[in-house]
């Protein structure tokens, strides 16, 4: 490039700089109402819903906005607010981060109404995650249509690698029936070779016999689990005999007549014998039917104390 500060080779680099820009991104330049639809987006995927409703609203009223091409629609219709951010900054970025681009867009596009809500409804966020110093300097550099630009750009890119790669294909699956020939056509190996290759596999397996043992143990193993006893997690004989006082082994209703010191819970006998006789679904079925005000018990209402004293139990 020609060293020299001329204005017609200035003007000759800023063209060419132009051009190249042109032929990289397709000649699709974003303006900033052609990512609306990604703002909208970003607020619905954060749960702004204020901000949401006032931008609808807002740019409902706007006037003289260009026409979206259907080609530069579709080629935008995947945009996201956050990973064009994170593209253009090359580093992880959390929805949070961009709050401030967002803003500055909203300010220079005059959305002011929308500005205030978003405003509101951000500084009403709670536990959002601090950024560090020099990682907000460099989000506070960022511009919301340049990384936007930026983002199209690496995905025409990667549209034209595929198209390239789609030509390629059939290429490379002409060329396989050829490398295959030429496998085929290779030099067999001899007829000693092949009567040395099972030699060699038999003495492999004479080497390294076959575990018994293990199968076994593992035999006997399903063996005892499968000797019908149910499974359980506590063993129940193990603290029953360390129960001293043989009262507490009866936990049924009848045990508060037997070892309480009054005549026990006569009004609740009936209920008693009908929930002993029902299980799982009937059982709370019966259960429910016994909670009713219409239900009456057998007998009176039980006020004494059906408790069983410890002997370790202090004296009040």
């Amino acid at each position: 490039l020609p060293q020299c500060g001329s204005t017609n080779c200035l003007t000759t680099l800023s063209s060419a700089g132009l051009r190249h820009e042109r032929l990289i991104s397709g000649g699709m330049k974003l303006v900033p109402s052609d990512i609306y639809p990604a703002v909208r987006q970003f607020l619905l995927d954060n749960e702004l819903s204020r901000t949401l409703k006032v931008l609808d609203k807002e740019t409902s009223t706007l006037e003289d906005l260009p026409v979206v091409k259907p080609k530069k629609a579709r080629a935008i219709a995947d945009l996201e607010l956050v990973t064009a951010c994170k593209l253009n900054l090359g580093q992880a970025l959390r929805p949070s981060d961009i709050h401030p681009v967002l803003r500055q867009f909203l300010v220079e596009n005059g959305l002011t109404r929308t500005l205030k809500a978003f405003d509101k409804e951000t500084s009403a966020l709670e536990d959002l995650p601090v950024v560090k110093p020099k990682k907000a300097r460099a989000i506070a550099e960022l511009e919301l249509v340049a990384c936007c630009q930026h983002w199209l750009t690496e995905a025409l890119s990667k549209g034209k690698e595929a198209a390239v790669e789609a030509v390629e294909a059939p290429k490379r699956k002409a060329a396989e029936p050829a490398e295959a020939k030429a496998e085929e056509q290779a030099p067999k190996p001899s007829k000693k070779r092949k009567a040395a290759e099972p030699a060699e596999a038999e003495a492999e397996e004479q080497v390294a016999p076959p575990p018994k043992k293990a199968k076994k143990a593992k035999k006997e193993e399903t063996e005892e689990k499968k000797s019908g006893v149910p499974f359980k997690r506590i063993d129940d004989d193990a603290w029953r005999s360390k129960i001293k006082d043989s009262r507490l082994l009866d936990n049924t209703h009848i045990g508060k007549a037997k070892y309480g010191g009054s005549e026990g819970d006569s009004w609740a006998d009936k209920a008693s014998e009908d929930l002993l006789k029902v299980k799982g679904k009937g059982f709370r079925k019966e259960m429910q039917k016994k909670k009713r005000a219409s239900w009456r018990g057998g007998g009176s209402i039980d006020q004494g104390v059906n408790s069983i004293k410890f002997s370790d139990s202090e004296d009040e």
